[in-house]
Parts: structure tokens; sequence; C-alpha cells
């Protein structure tokens, strides 16, 4: 069929912008990108697959559809004999695999102003899955259409093929997730990477497919189109014990010979990521860092932000909580922690000491200002009764049989 005249019927042309329309949107929900760090490519490209859900869905819809047409209309039975039907398959499905490409194109173009100014570019690899599950699901769909009742296929395609892409997020077995190539959007910081195992299984498992899919279509008994099951079968043999161990989790930890380190009294690690704002990051952790040690503060040897375009007072309480322990220890679970009230004064002082906005810390805790009240009070004692307050109360929140003795008056008069 001429282009002008595929152009002219695809149901993948005319379903191109609904497509579009809906990744903008999704792309700009409040929680749709908030894993994808700032300036990561790597990560906003991983985001590419979810947002692709829908154009995929579209493409193994319309290659139903495309398959229903030549069924009804007798054409590769009569009127097409020269030509198998899977040459006229590849034929009419150019748009559809076109359409899927651009849309998969758009999609990158919607997530790709998360890692705009970021060195590096879009990761090629998410693509090239992408671009194989484009074909894949397909010739799937066009399969699918050679099988099953005119009025039945093409809803049943869009329905299956849209709860594969999307609903194993929600079922378990967790590792399920990794096999459809769209839940490559957990679990992502500056300091993971993709684990090549999210890529490879799920890229595994559509080659069993693209291999089933002709079977389907070239077979003239039932016989031998349950030998379509053995690719499959295959391949999804290999990539289960693949995944498996990867659970909900795509990504794994980054080399760390990226991090870029320097500074004192604390070091600062940066990832490539970041080093453009190393002149905000320095400074303000070296200041902090100055006041905690001359308020007799052990400090941490590095400091890793989580985030990129600081303010100062992300970066005093980024450091204040990294000097803190977990807000739950074990002990807890088996025994009261009566250490537990000391958590907030403890971490309102560090970051006061740090050099912390009053205002900006006052307004994370809502009681009414009391904490802060405490918190003013202990600031007023002689540096070492500060100091002694602060050891005192911090060895609380690691051990279930230390009480916090908070109030400052319990410690006016000791300069020791």
């Amino acid at each position: 069929m001429p282009w002008r005249a595929l152009l002219r019927t695809s149901g993948a042309v005319w379903g191109l912008l609904p497509a579009c329309v809906w990744m903008w949107f999704y792309s700009r929900q409040p929680d749709a990108l908030i894993s994808a760090p700032e300036g990561y490519w790597e990560a906003a490209t991983a985001h590419t697959a979810v947002v692709s859900i829908i154009p995929l869905t579209l493409c193994a819809t319309t290659g139903a559809w495309e398959a229903v047409r030549l069924r009804r209309s007798g054409l590769v039975d009569k009127g097409a004999a020269a030509r198998s039907p899977l040459v006229v398959a590849l034929s009419q499905l150019r748009t559809v695999w076109g359409v899927g490409i651009l849309c998969v194109m758009v999609a990158l173009a919607c997530v790709a102003e998360r890692a705009m100014g970021g060195p590096g570019g879009p990761d090629l690899r998410v693509l090239a899955l992408l671009g194989l599950l484009v074909l894949t699901y397909t010739l799937v769909g066009y399969a699918v259409g050679w099988l099953l009742p005119w009025m039945l296929t093409v809803p049943a395609v869009a329905v299956a093929t849209f709860l594969w892409l999307s609903y194993p997020v929600a079922v378990e077995p967790l590792w399920l997730r990794q096999l459809n190539g769209t839940n490559l959007n957990e679990g992502w910081s500056y300091e993971r990477t993709l684990d090549a195992r999210a890529l490879i299984a799920p890229g595994l498992v559509a080659a069993g497919l693209l291999l089933a899919a002709p079977i389907v279509v070239l077979a003239r008994t039932r016989i031998v189109r349950l030998t379509a099951v053995l690719p499959v079968a295959i391949t999804a043999a290999v990539a289960v014990p693949m995944v498996m161990p990867l659970e909900y989790d795509p990504t794994k930890s980054r080399e760390t010979s990226a991090l870029s380190c320097a500074g004192e009294p604390v070091q600062v690690c940066l990832w490539p990521e970041q080093s453009q704002d190393a002149d905000k990051f320095r400074p303000w952790v070296e200041d902090a860092a100055v006041r905690l040690k001359k308020a007799g503060v052990k400090l941490p040897k590095t400091y890793s932000p989580a985030f990129a375009d600081p303010t100062r007072a992300d970066v005093v309480m980024s450091l204040v909580s990294g000097m803190l322990p977990d807000p739950v220890p074990a002990c807890s679970e088996r025994h009261v922690w009566p250490g537990e009230k000391a958590y907030a004064p403890v971490a309102m002082w560090l970051e006061l000491t740090a050099g912390g906005n009053t205002d900006d810390v006052a307004g994370r805790i809502d009681d009414g200002g009391k904490t802060m009240s405490l918190v003013q009070d202990v600031r007023k004692l002689p540096a070492n009764a500060q100091t002694q307050w602060y050891s005192k109360n911090r060895s609380t929140l690691t051990d279930c049989n230390l009480k916090p003795r908070l109030a400052a008056t319990a410690y006016q008069g000791d300069t020791r």
C-alpha cells in the first residue's frame, strides 16, 4: 500500500496526537519524575520507559487492527497470493513502527527538561530497548489479530498489553515488573545506575515474543502455532533467574570513581551531575563544619549530597541529618526507647549551631515552639555545657538503656 494511503488509514496515525498529549500530561504530574535527580541523563532516560506505556499499547492495538482489516479484506488469502502473510504484515506495519518510534522520541522530550544542563546525553541502551519493544508489541498485536475473532481482537490486545506493561508494579513477586521493560524509573539517586540485568531481561522476553509472532502469522495448523510458545518459554527461563535478585529495584550502586572529593575539614564528594554546584556546596559545608567543630561536635569524614542546585539551608540541613543515627534504633523493637524525645532537640541544636536559619529550623517542627524554646535555652549555656548537653542526649539516640536529660537548667554551671 502506498505511503499516502497508509498514513490516511492507519490507526496509529490517528492515535499519535492523543498518545503525545497523554505523555505530556503524565510527565508533568507532581510525582511522575520525582525519582529522577536533576541533571542526570541516565535517570531521566529511564523514566522514558514508564511514559511510553501508552504508545506501546497503541502499537500493539493498531497492529491487531491492521491484521483484522487484512483478514476481513481477504487480500492475504486471495488477492495477494504472491506474497506471504509476513511480507504483507511488514508492509502494513511500517506506519505503526514509525509512529511508535516517534512516540518514544516525544516521551524522551517530555522527560528531557529534568536532565537539561547535565553532562552527557540520553542513555542509548534504554532507547534501544524501547525501540525493540515498539517492534515487538506491534508484531505481537498483529499476530494475535490472526487468532482471535474480529470483534474481540482489538479490545483484547489493548487491555492485555496495557495490563502487562503497567500492572506488574502492583503485584508480587516483585521481580515480575522487571520483565516488561517499563519498570526502569524506581530507586534513582545520583549514586545509582541502571543494572544491566534490568535491560537485558526485558530485551530477552521481547526477543522471544518477536520470534514467536512470525510463527503464528505463517503457521497453517494449530500444532505448528503451538511451537510459538518455545521461544517465549526459553527466553523467559533465562530472564527470570536474572531479575529475581533485583526484586523491585532496577538500579545498582554507581562506581565511586566518578566522585570528585575535595575540601576541609569535611571532604565534599560530588557526582559529575553536581560538579557545577561545587562552588556552593564546598564553602557552605566548610563554614558549617568549622562551626560544629568549634562546638565540640565530631564531624564526618565525607559529605555527599543527594541533590543539586542547593541552597545554604539545604546544605546545612542535609549535613546535620547525615550526622544523626537512624531515627529508629534496632533496640526500640524490643525495649522502650526513652531517647526518642531527644531526637528533634538534638537535630535542631546541631542545625542552629551549624549556622542554620532560626525561622527555617523552627518551621520544620509543629509543636508550638516548645522544642525551639528548649534549644534556645541550651544555646545560652557556656560552650562546654552545650557540648555536654549534646554528648549526653545524642548517646540516647542509639541506646535504649539511656534516658535523655534535655533541660538546660541541668547543665548550668557545668564548665567541664
